[in-house]
């Protein structure tokens, strides 16, 4: 009787760790080089190499975490999920205020939702201040 527990459970922790494992292989990356300093979800990043990794992927409200490649700086962003067409590239996009650039959109490549951010007290703030100076970078990510 207990090997027969001891046996069940090992296939129980099994099946728990294969789930776990096709489930974060399903995640949804990108590694992008952005070449200025950003906010995102109240955070100040700097400039370099990032990795952006779609979060609850089967929700409606997703979260992205954006990370740089060196593990020293991070920040979670809630989105809104935006329909539109199926993109060819992974895009990100950026909205500028003067010399401020603030995380706006993901684009997933073979997607057709963008995720558009929620936005930050910090953007609420200085979109008050410069309404009219705003533009949008997008930078392709492979």
């Amino acid at each position: 009787m207990r090997r027969f527990f001891s046996i069940t459970f090992a296939i129980i922790i099994l099946a728990t760790a294969f789930a776990a494992g096709a489930q974060a292989q399903s995640r949804q990356r990108v590694i992008a080089n952005i070449p200025f300093a950003f906010t995102a979800s109240n955070k100040n990043l700097p400039a370099g190499k990032y990795t952006i990794t779609v979060l609850n992927s089967s929700s409606d409200r997703k979260a992205v975490q954006i990370r740089s490649m060196n593990g020293r700086f991070s920040a979670m962003v809630l989105t809104n999920t935006v329909i539109g067409n199926v993109a060819d590239n992974s895009k990100l996009v950026f909205e500028r205020y003067d010399d401020r650039y603030f995380f706006s959109q993901a684009h997933i490549a073979g997607d057709s939702t963008s995720l558009a951010a929620l936005r930050s007290h910090k953007e609420q703030k200085h979109l008050m201040a410069t309404a009219k100076k705003k533009s949008l970078v997008i930078i392709v990510a492979g």
